[in-house]
């Protein structure tokens, strides 16, 4: 697994995954930080990974996802 991107909230990161599973790609977010009780954690961010060999098709919808 390759990290295509680091998203601000986890939330972010998790639309973004569901973007690239409906064009057929897996896609893993990891959370950073530490998460406490109640805390939802999208102040600490999300990195999102892909698999090698979708990373360019990934980059394309991406982009277009983020203009």
């Amino acid at each position: 697994m390759i990290k295509v991107k680091f998203f601000n909230s986890i939330t972010e990161a998790e639309l973004a995954k569901n973007l690239l599973k409906s064009n057929g790609i897996e896609a893993s977010v990891y959370k950073r930080g530490i998460e406490f009780p109640g805390d939802r954690g999208d102040s600490y961010g999300a990195d999102l990974f892909v698999s090698e060999k979708d990373l360019e098709k990934t980059k394309e919808i991406l982009e277009m996802y983020t203009r």
